[in-house]
This record gives structure tokens, sequence and C-alpha cells, in this order.
């Protein structure tokens, strides 16, 4: 993701060309409202990535497909995902626990990095 009016998420020093907008390899651009004035770019620059936009209420998102396939959330989910329950869990499955992490059918949110 890149904002147009903050150059702190780069990683790598910014470039000269690195001031164009919409960024290079940008996918799709979202136009905040408010102020300052905003927008958001979403990069791709191998494109691998896919973006569903779905049109549900926030109450039901995680109720729809394809949130509804995924595991419990962490951080929203704090009273499914105990001690207790995690421990069933990798109990029942046959492979190895970053595996098991990552695969966001088990548990939502957890990424290479944190896994």
């Amino acid at each position: 993701m890149k904002f147009s009016n903050d150059d702190s998420a780069y990683y790598r020093p910014a470039k000269a060309d690195a001031e164009e907008w919409p960024p290079r390899y940008w996918k799709f651009v979202l136009e905040l409202e408010g102020s300052p004035e905003c927008q958001v770019a979403f990069v791709d620059a191998r494109r691998l990535a896919r973006i569903r936009l779905v049109d549900v209420a926030k109450e039901e998102m995680r109720k729809t497909s394809p949130l509804k396939e995924n595991g419990p959330d962490p951080i929203i989910d704090k009273d499914v995902l105990t001690v207790e329950w995690l421990t069933k869990k990798l109990m029942s499955k046959k492979v190895p626990v970053k595996a098991l992490l990552l695969d966001q059918a088990n548990i939502s949110g957890i990424g290479n990095w944190v896994g």
C-alpha cells in the first residue's frame, strides 16, 4: 500500500521517480474522504495479489465468503482462540506448527513474519 501524502511506508531510500502518482505497478487507487486529502494505491509489482470487493454490512463481513472459510482471528475472537483450543487444534493436525499457523483456514491473520 502506498499513501499519496506519506512516504514513510517505504523501507528503502526513495528514488527520484518515487514522487510519481499513481505509483508504478498500481492495481487500484482509493480516494479517501476528509482532510488532509489522501489517496491509497495498492501496488503489486509481482502481480500475484488478488482483490475482492464484497458489498455487505460490516456486521456480516466475516459471515460472507471468502472470509467465512477463515479460522478465528486472534484479535477479534479472543474467547474462541484459547490455549485449550490451540492445543486441541495442534493435536488434531499432522503438519509442522508453522504450516498450521500460516494456514488461514486454521487461524486468521498470521503471516510469515509472525509465524
